[in-house]
């Protein structure tokens, strides 16, 4: 089983290009979890109308330590991966931008 981890925020611009390049490279058993972090466009709308069971969504809710010593902006995007991440469910993990277009074959590249 594959889980491919993205997270979203504000990216209805290029989502579904996106989701569409990596739903077209996973089986019906592989998984593309995503962690949106409260995105107040139409992000969300966009992957929920795709209806497809492949498609897991968790709320990432901004909560991380406070002690690391990095910019604000590198703790929701560290934090957002990682929380996708440990809903994953695949022997192998790949992760994914929300504004990158998957060539073909990349997923059974990686694999192999």
């Amino acid at each position: 089983m594959v889980s491919v981890c993205m997270t979203t925020h504000n990216g209805e611009k290029f989502i579904l290009k996106q989701i569409n390049s990596i739903l077209s490279q996973l089986s019906v058993d592989d998984e593309l979890i995503i962690s949106d972090d409260n995105s107040t466009d139409n992000t969300l709308k966009i992957i929920r109308d795709l209806n497809d069971k492949r498609i897991i969504i968790f709320n990432f809710n901004g909560q991380y330590p406070r002690e690391k010593k990095w910019t604000l902006i590198n703790h929701r995007i560290s934090f957002n991966f990682l929380n996708a991440m440990n809903h994953a469910k695949g022997d192998m993990i790949l992760f994914s931008d929300q504004d990158d277009v998957w060539l073909p074959n990349k997923i059974n590249s990686v694999v192999q």
